[in-house]
């Protein structure tokens, strides 16, 4: 779930549908872009500083 909008939006209802047939646990949104710095820091690596910054405000978030 932390990965299914990272490169491109998805529609409301998906994550409506998604919550009707497994719970998705309340602390979630609160953890979803620690789960996320993994695929930045490559991001970084393979495609440079352009995502320095979404790297910088995911690790922020948990300072």
């Amino acid at each position: 779930m932390a990965y299914i909008d990272f490169f491109a939006p998805v529609p409301e209802e998906f994550f409506h549908g998604y919550q009707e047939l497994a719970p998705v646990d309340p602390g979630f949104a609160e953890r979803r872009e620690l789960w996320r710095i993994p695929a930045w820091l490559a991001m970084v690596e393979v495609d440079g500083a352009q995502y320095l910054e979404a790297l910088t405000k995911a690790l922020r978030a948990y300072e």
